[in-house]
């Protein structure tokens, strides 16, 4: 059984020496944890961050080849017999719960004791969250289990418990984890408040707009924690938001090198909107970002939507809706007078090594939407003397994210007045010389049709800011289940890339004048034409696009997906698992 077996042999991460003084085959009590820096090193071994720098499993993203486990959900082809058992697995929290539970012969001071069993039970809180975001109802255990326990084959606790298992754990993690951030790379008071910022904010919402678990009248003390955890940070004094000021990129195309530089350097200890950061690392692909891994033809795995490009406003304020034709704009011109965080996220034309001598053109296949977040230009690659690598380090957490988990939460419990935007949303917003928040001129037609359940313009609107801000970023897809917005899946405007106005066609995609890719029905519609045109045949049978009766490149294969609610919001129990204990119940739906 997964969960005996993680329970008894947890593997430990920590160094040889340390582990030889208890074997991981053993099972009898522990006698290592004599001292603070026995507890140090055992959580060092502990500890590890995967920040994310892609949205793949959402509707920022068209569709990707390698996300399977989401296409699967969407397609029907997730089932309890052959769904993958990585979800259900509990060896990290076997290791945790071993030493929380043999703290009694540590000698040292109480609050050197206590930052280290706060940063223990931050990690397990940050397990739980895991299993509750994709289980809902789990078991709960705080205490190191051995084979002959009955609770081994206990039923799940209810979520109501287990959530507020999570928050003892997150407030002992801020009360005794010390405010020391170092470099910033490690745990310190301000990352767990930056997790309860988060995670509140997760709960409180998806209680309230999850009403079948009947739990709407518990949201708001949720709601209320994730403004108190945040407000914390932002009266702290150690956090700003930084690089304020826009540069023009091009003719009608503004970027902002300060929000740049949040996702494309080498080093951000000093960074002071960083709360936590990953340095890059030579063998965690996911993690060193190569300069080339976003846009090279063996790395371009996912395209990103129409859906998120229409949700950046234009440069003075406006939805991209007010702008004539805007769904019928040619790729080059949807960039033109926007909010310049916009060519921040999508690979503008003109984007290539640094001072654009060598922009990179940018194909129609898989939708035609690249990702510029993240992108390192070339040129940085020569300058560091290598022409291999080049690696950015990566937030974790950063305050903007803290701004925008105040804001929502202010918003969805009816505060979010001048004040409240002022000390948010219009830090972020003046960063990038965009015009102050203004809902009511913010939310469109667009921007309803995706939420029609929300009437609210303050909530609209700050789902907006929130999606241009943090793209690509990991956290859309947890936004979107948590706002039980999962229908969008199934939006044509998720699916739908770039707009290809007639059959044949070819279009300038870097800036340089030039015509460089096209699409046509078949090799036999080419235009002829000197330019270097690299075209995309539909009639291909090893080609990915098709052409939309509204003119948008979309994927041929993902013209099905349906997101049964509430089943899709959760991963099934592998049907092994309640094999071996009938006690296990699967989520909804399933």
């Amino acid at each position: 059984m997964m969960l005996v077996a993680a329970m008894i042999c947890g593997c430990f991460a920590c160094d040889d020496e340390f582990l030889e003084r208890y074997p991981q085959t053993s099972v009898a009590p522990p006698t290592f944890f004599k001292s603070v820096s026995d507890l140090e090193l055992y959580v060092n071994g502990l500890y590890s961050v995967n920040p994310r720098w892609e949205d793949m499993s959402s509707d920022n993203v068209t569709v990707s080849i390698d996300n399977q486990p989401y296409t699967g959900l969407l397609y029907g082809r997730v089932t309890p017999d052959n769904v993958s058992g990585d979800g259900w697995n509990w060896s990290f929290l076997r290791n945790v719960n071993l030493m929380l539970g043999n703290l009694d012969e540590v000698s040292g001071e109480a609050a050197d004791i206590n930052h280290y069993v706060g940063i223990a039970r931050y990690l397990r809180a940050r397990f739980y969250i895991g299993k509750v975001q994709i289980y809902s109802d789990v078991p709960w255990y705080d205490k190191e289990l051995t084979t002959t326990d009955e609770d081994l084959y206990k039923t799940q606790d209810p979520r109501t418990f287990v959530v507020d298992k999570i928050m003892e754990d997150l407030e002992f993690a801020v009360a005794n984890i010390k405010p020391d951030m170092g470099n910033r790379t490690r745990m310190h008071k301000y990352v767990a408040l930056a997790e309860l910022s988060r995670f509140a904010l997760y709960e409180g919402t998806y209680r309230k707009y999850h009403t079948e678990l009947e739990l709407t009248g518990t949201a708001n003390r949720f709601l209320e924690r994730s403004v108190s955890a945040s407000e914390e940070i932002m009266n702290s004094g150690n956090f700003e938001i930084t690089g304020t000021g826009v540069e023009e990129l091009a003719q009608g195309i503004a970027g902002c090198a300060g929000f740049r530089a949040l996702f494309s350097s080498a080093k951000l200890d000093g960074n002071r909107e960083i709360i936590q950061w990953k340095e890059h690392g030579m063998f965690s692909f996911r993690i060193e970002n190569r300069a080339n891994s976003l846009t090279e033809s063996s790395r371009m795995i996912y395209s990103l939507s129409r859906s998120l490009q229409e949700s950046f406003l234009t440069k003075d304020g406006k939805p991209f809706s007010t702008v004539a034709d805007y769904d019928k704009k040619a790729y080059k011109d949807v960039f033109t007078d926007r909010d310049p965080r916009m060519a921040e996220t999508f690979f503008w034309p003109g984007l290539g090594d640094e001072d654009a001598t060598s922009p990179k053109t940018v194909p129609p296949s898989l939708g035609g939407y690249w990702q510029s977040k993240y992108f390192t230009p070339y040129a940085a690659i020569l300058k560091a003397g290598d022409n291999t690598w080049q690696m950015t380090s990566l937030p974790v957490f950063r305050y903007g994210e803290v701004l925008l988990n105040y804001a929502e939460a202010k918003a969805e419990l009816g505060q979010l007045d001048a004040a409240a935007i002022n000390r948010s949303i219009n830090l972020l917003r003046a960063r990038v010389n965009m015009p102050a928040f203004n809902a009511a001129n913010e939310v469109d037609a667009t921007l309803r049709s995706l939420y029609p359940d929300v009437s609210d313009v303050n909530i609209l609107a700050v789902r907006r800011e929130r999606r241009v801000e943090l793209a690509g970023e990991g956290l859309r897809q947890q936004d979107l289940y948590r706002w039980k917005a999962g229908k969008l899946y199934e939006a044509e405007i998720s699916q739908q890339g770039v707009y290809i106005p007639s059959l044949p066609f070819a279009y300038d995609t870097n800036g340089d004048g030039l015509l460089d890719h096209g699409v046509a029905e078949t090799a036999s519609k080419h235009i002829e034409t000197d330019d270097p045109v690299v075209w995309y045949d539909l009639d291909d049978a090893t080609g990915l696009i098709y052409r939309d009766a509204s003119g948008f490149i979309r994927i041929k294969d993902d013209q099905t997906r349906k997101f049964d609610e509430p089943k899709c919001y959760y991963t099934p129990i592998p049907t092994g698992q309640i094999v071996l204990n009938p006690n296990l119940k699967q989520p909804p739906g399933w």
